[in-house]
Order: structure tokens, then sequence, then C-alpha cells
């Protein structure tokens, strides 16, 4: 019989020290650092920022964000208007999907246009608003909104880019590549035969102001003279913007905003790097790029703008770029990119510690130092003996080197073995191609050099440099990360097609400096359970389950390699075949159509697949079973594009960077313990409150554990197996009902029964 240790643990507030994330819910984690728009709603001033949306509460100076996981319908919002009448935030996506964001509590989606198949060209231009009607203009014609019934009401094909369109009494004005168009609403506009050009001038925009015709080009602001028939001009200059808020009509550009009141009153006032500005109850608000939101008062006797409120900015990452995601204590996250070329993205380097985010030194400030453009960092690493002293690959420039997140060396041509892959250029600081690092368990820092003669670079920890040079690895044009093995083996992919593709393991013998014991070998093909070559254009990724099993992503699935140490003797694989369970007995070869961008293990020893145009999914340890497949059709998630994937082993949150942003699902998998102490173990929520109707998680279990759920008389309730270190219990009993108020044992024991510790979870109905 097993022997269960009963030990009643002190109450524990454990909510204040886990994730508030719930088993299987979602969080987005969107960038909100380039305030590109506002639009205000009474006491809210909503906020269009990396193509995000979050909002101001004037009166309460509340911040708050929206995504898929609260209201919105999808990703990429490109325009946002707001119409008082019926208290509806206009939502239009780069999709073409729309949203309509009612009272600030209710969306209602018209996915209608999105939809629509169709050859022509769906790209939003701009959006007016007249009563019930928003007019969206695109690069085809105009598509009307009706806000009321909320729907579309009509689309008018006009076979032309229209800038933009307003309705003057009965009349649609549309300016277009071709001069200005104007339509009657009784007539039939479905028609172009009805559409008439109204001038031949080419204008931006159309705005009807003080019963007066206006329009703007790059030359500046124009009246339409009834008289003449002409548009005169009235304002000169170049403005990116104009709107009418209330009595105002606001044009503006990054260094300057003009004001009218009327069109005989106008002001002109200065600014600093403005995107838009908008006005509501006597406050300006300026949508400053990465300075976000900020409230400006007008000061008459200066003609300048005073800020009353300060860079509203929700905590969040400074930018949706998410090439490499690793996790140790904290989340880090590497910005940059790279694959036949790099991505030329800023470069970026940001930190989620305890739910805040910070970021490293960047931009000008490093390359005021360096006299390089600071860019594409591909790979981050934290130094085992320091977490605040950390390594970046970038895709151009070297090695950088980071200490408590500030600058303070770059590792190039100058000062290391690195190589460029144009020496003799004027440009080769910008051709130091650095993308997997790691440390071995000595702590010397590896690294891979693109198109290098030694492709494999090494910092010791001393700081001396070694290199390594392989007759088949060599002057590869897109090298990958570097993992080691349990064995302390290095394996090392080269990612990309032709010959160029493959797998490399090195085997020093713990003897960095001595090359005549070492083993390598370089993998081009793999050769199948079934003896058939597999073919193959790309390999993306590779890792090492708690099997020591390899699991390697490509463009035709993922091959498994069962047994590593013949890796030197043999070019085999496996390629898992998942039985259909249609009677025929036949099977298929896991994901093989799907091209492999990530994978990552759980504390379950459960595979987490990321792929390049299907979404993620979380395969059993075998891979024979799909338990959960996610896409952004399914789920919250941002893009079926996957890019990279890690796991917080503590609380079991899967962290997934995708190609519009990083998104995080709470899984049910923690890593195990390697025996049980009083301390790790703990169940969340507890107590559990009757309004609570989730999943209670039991944590900081060894891997397999045995758990029974019992009352206080000793009454089974529930049993099962941990996954990873944490058992789940949905506060049923086995007929399915919710349980009584009361106090409830969690035992558990390891699989063998020799070792066992108890917990208690709080029921309250």
């Amino acid at each position: 019989m097993k022997k269960y240790l009963f030990i009643l643990l002190a109450f524990l507030c454990f909510n204040n020290l886990i994730h508030s994330q719930a088993i299987g819910d979602w969080t987005i984690y969107m960038a909100y650092h380039n305030a590109t728009m506002t639009a205000p709603a009474g006491n809210l001033i909503y906020v269009l920022s990396d193509g995000s949306l979050y909002s101001y509460d004037t009166e309460d100076t509340s911040i708050q964000t929206y995504d898929k996981t609260n209201y919105l319908s999808d990703v990429d919002i490109t325009n946002i208007v707001y119409s008082k009448d019926y208290k509806t935030l206009l939502i239009v996506y780069e999709n073409s999907n729309i949203d309509l964001f009612i009272n600030n509590e209710e969306v209602f989606n018209i996915p209608d246009f999105m939809n629509k198949s169709m050859i022509e060209d769906k790209t939003l231009n701009n959006i007016s608003i007249k009563n019930e009607y928003a007019y969206l203009s695109t690069n085809f014609g105009i598509v009307i909104i009706n806000l009321k019934k909320k729907e579309i009401a009509n689309t008018y094909n006009l076979g032309k880019i229209v800038y933009q369109s307003i309705l003057i009494d009965k009349t649609i004005y549309a300016t277009t590549k071709e001069g200005i168009f104007k339509g009657n609403i009784t007539d039939n506009l479905l028609d172009n035969k009805n559409w008439e050009l109204f001038n031949n001038s080419i204008y931006n925009n159309i705005i009807y102001y003080n019963n007066s015709i206006l329009t703007k080009n790059s030359e500046g602001l124009f009246k339409y003279d009834e008289t003449s028939q002409k548009f005169n001009s009235i304002l000169n200059g170049s403005y990116s913007y104009i709107n009418q808020y209330d009595e105002q009509l606001i044009l503006g550009n990054v260094n300057t905003v003009t004001i009218y009141n009327t069109l005989s009153s106008k002001t002109t006032i200065n600014t600093e790097n403005t995107n838009h500005i908008s006005y509501s109850n006597n406050i300006y608000w300026g949508s400053n790029g990465e300075k976000g939101l900020n409230g400006y008062k007008y000061n008459k006797n200066n003609n300048t703008f005073e800020k009353t409120i300060e860079s509203i900015i929700p905590d969040s990452p400074r930018r949706n770029l998410d090439y490499y995601l690793t996790y140790t204590d904290r989340l880090l996250i590497a910005g940059g990119g790279i694959w036949g070329d790099r991505n030329n993205n800023p470069g970026t380097i940001m930190e989620l510690n305890n739910n805040k985010w910070s970021y490293f030194e960047e931009g000008s400030d490093i390359t005021n130092k360096t006299n390089i453009k600071y860019g594409d960092i591909t790979k981050i690493i934290q130094d085992p003996q320091d977490p605040e002293h950390i390594f970046a690959s970038s895709a151009g420039e070297g090695l950088y080197e980071f200490k408590n997140k500030k600058f303070i060396k770059l590792y190039n041509i100058d000062n290391s073995k690195l190589e460029t892959i144009y020496p003799d250029k004027n440009s080769k600081y910008n051709y130091i191609r650095i993308n997997g690092i790691n440390f071995d368990k000595n702590n010397n820092l590896w690294m891979t050099n693109s198109r290098a003669t030694n492709s494999i670079k090494i910092l010791k920890e001393n700081g001396e440099w070694l290199d390594f040079y392989h007759y088949n690895f060599t002057y590869k044009p897109t090298l990958g990360n570097i993992i080691f093995d349990q064995r302390g083996w290095a394996w090392i992919i080269s990612m990309r097609s032709g010959d160029d593709y493959g797998i490399f393991c090195f085997n020093t013998n713990n003897t960095l400096e001595n090359i005549n014991d070492d083993q390598t070998i370089y993998h081009h093909n793999f050769i199948n359970q079934d003896n058939q070559s597999i073919s193959l254009e790309s390999i993306f990724c590779l890792v090492e389950d708690k099997e020591g099993v390899i699991w390697i992503g490509t463009n035709a699935g993922p091959l498994i390699i069962n047994n590593p140490t013949k890796i030197f003797e043999s070019n085999s694989c496996t390629q898992i075949i998942v039985p259909r369970n249609d009677g025929s007995n036949l099977g298929d070869y896991l994901l093989e159509h799907e091209a492999i961008k990530a994978i990552c293990i759980d504390g379950a020893n459960r595979k987490w697949i990321g792929t390049e145009n299907n979404g993620i999914y979380l395969l059993s340890a075998d891979g024979l079973e799909t338990i959960h497949h996610f896409t952004s059709e399914n789920s919250p998630l941002l893009s079926n594009s996957i890019q990279s994937i890690t796991i917080n082993p503590h609380n079991g949150e899967v962290f997934i960077g995708t190609d519009k942003g990083l998104v995080s699902y709470k899984s049910d998998a923690t890593e195990a313990e390697t025996s049980f102490n009083d301390d790790n173990v703990h169940a969340y929520p507890n107590p559990v409150r009757s309004n609570y109707d989730g999943i209670i998680a039991i944590t900081g279990l060894v891997r397999d554990s045995d758990v029974k759920i019992v009352d206080i008389s000793g009454k089974l309730i529930y049993s099962g197996t941990s996954v990873g270190g944490q058992f789940t219990w949905n506060g049923k009993n086995r007929t399915g009902k919710r349980v009584t108020s009361g106090v409830y044992l969690v035992l558990a024991t390891n699989s063998e029964g020799k070792e066992g510790i108890v917990t208690k979870i709080t029921m309250i109905k």
C-alpha cells in the first residue's frame, strides 16, 4: 500500500505570486510605442499605435488596451474613426476586416468586405462619416457602411483609386487620380456612367467645412469657388492629414499644425515629431510616435502648445518583432532576422520580467559608439554565471555584449576571429553574419559565422578566441542555432536551400584545443525508416527532448533522430507515421507538408511545433497525438506564421512569436521538480471562490506524479497523473458535479510510490 505523508500546508495567498493567466487562457503582447492616430470619443481618447489600439480615459487617467482576447476581431489596424451620433469607433484592418466598437463595450464584426472575392485592390485610403454612413475610400472605389444597421450599404466600383469621398447634401464627391468625380445618391451609382467629372485637378483630400468644399494636396489647402468653378489656394504648404473636430479644422504634418476656427480665422503652430493631432474638450491630442499620446493646451500669448499630459504609452514590447525568444529567469526577445539576406530591422532586445517590459540600449546610443548601424539582432544568450551579462548576435555587424542592459562591446573583424563576407569592400563591417550563439558546460561561448572559412567561433571564458574548420561546413550562407545535447555534443544547422542545408555534429571530447580527438560529421541528406531519401529544401530548427531524442524542423515536417549516438555512423532518421484511423491501416508522415519553423519541448516532453503558414501544434511526447492545433482562425493567435517559441518552465506559459507580434498560451504542463519540496508545491487559485469555474492547478510536482484529491474524510474525489510538474483539476468529482465547500487534500507521490507530499485546496461555494 502506498504511504502518503500528510502535511497540511499553511494557507498561501498564491494568486499574487503566480501569473494571473489561467490555464487555457491567451495573453497578447502587442507593441504600443508608435502612436500614429487618435480618435476622441467623449472622455476616451482612442489611439492607433503600431497597428494596435489603446485608449486613455481623461477622467480617471486609466489606460486600456484592446486585442483579440478582449473585443477586437483581428490584428493590424490601418484606420480608426469615431461617430459621436452612434458612439461607435469604426476600425478597419489591413486585411479589410471591419469592426464596429460600440460604446467601448461591444464589438460588431463586419467581415463581408474582407471575405468578398475580387481582383481589385482593397487598400483603404480614407474614411469619412456623415450621419449614419461611413464612406471608405479604397483603391478601386467606395464602400459605404451603415453604422445604424451595422452592415455594408453599398459598394461603388469606380475602377480607379479613390483617395477620399464625402457626402454633401445628396451628392457624393470623390477625389481620384483622374480628378474629382461626383454622383447623386438618387441615381444608380452602381453604374459608372452616373458618375461625372466635377474637376480635373488631383487632390488627396476633400472635406466640407464652413459651407465650403475644401481640398488638399501636396501644395496646400484649396477652396472651391462656385462662380469660377475653380479651386483657389487659401493655404500653402504640405500637410499629411486634415480632419474636422467640432467647429475646428485641423491640418498638420510632422512639424506644423494649422487650426481653423472659421475659414477667416486660422492659427499655425510649430510641433515636434507629431504624426497626428485631434481635438476634444479643449485639449489637443498629439500622436507623437515613440513618445506616445500627449495632451496640449494652446497658449495664444506665445502661440505655442503647452504639454499638459505626457507620453501615455501602455507597458508593452517596444516593437512587434520577435524573431527569437528565450526564457531563463525572464523572457528575452531578439527582434532581427536573417534568411537569404538580413531583415533590416532596428536593433531590438526586449525583456519581460514579472509582467513588466524593459529594453536594452539601442539605436543611436550604440551607433554613435561603434560608428556602425545597429540592427538585426538574431539571437541572445545569458551568461550562466551572471544573469545581467548578455551576448547578442547580429545578421551583419558581429557579436554585441551587454551588461545591465547597457552596451559595452562589439566584437568584429578588428578584435576577434569573426569573419566578414566581403573583406575587400568598404561595407565589410556590415557583413559579419553571426546567428547561433550558446554557452557550453564550461562557459565557452560558441557562435556560427555564415559565409566564413571557419564557420564555428568560440569565445572562451578567459577572453581567448578559437575557430574551427570542416571541409563540408565552410562558406555556408545561413547558419542557424547551436544546441548542446546531454553528452555535450554540439549540433548546428545550415538552414538554406540547395546543397547548403544540413546538420553538423561536433564532439570535442571536452578538449577544445586538441583537434586530434574530435568527432565531426555533416549530413546533407537523410534516409527515413522506410529506406526512402527525404526530399528537403530547408532546415529551420533543431532541439533535444527530455529523452535525448533530436527533433529537426524542416520544410517537409519534423525528422527525428532517436539514437543520436549513431549520428557519426549513419544519416538515418525517423518520420513519425500517424495512423489515419479510417480502417485502412494506412498512415501519413507527421506534418510532412508543413514547414516547421520552431520546436519547443514542454515539461511533459510534449512538442510545441510552429509552422510557416499553419499556426502551432501541440503534440504528445511521441508525436502520435495532436493535442491542440491553434490557428489565427480558431484562437487569439495573431498569425499563422510562427517564428519562435519558448516556455516559462515554472508556470507553463508558452510564448509564441509570430510575424504579427507576441502571444502566449497558458499550458497545463510545467517543468517537473527532481523531488518533492514543501516550498515548491502549491495549488492556485486557492481558495477557489464560487464565481470561479476555471481550472485549478497544482504545481511543483515531480514528473508523472500520481495525484489523488480526497475530502477531509479521505474519500476519493478525483485522480490522475501530472503533466510534467503540474496537475489540473476542474473542481468537480468523478461524476462531473461541482464539489461542495470545504477543504480538500491533494496527495501526490512519484511514479514509484516511494516519495510523496500533501497540499490542500479550499473550495468556497
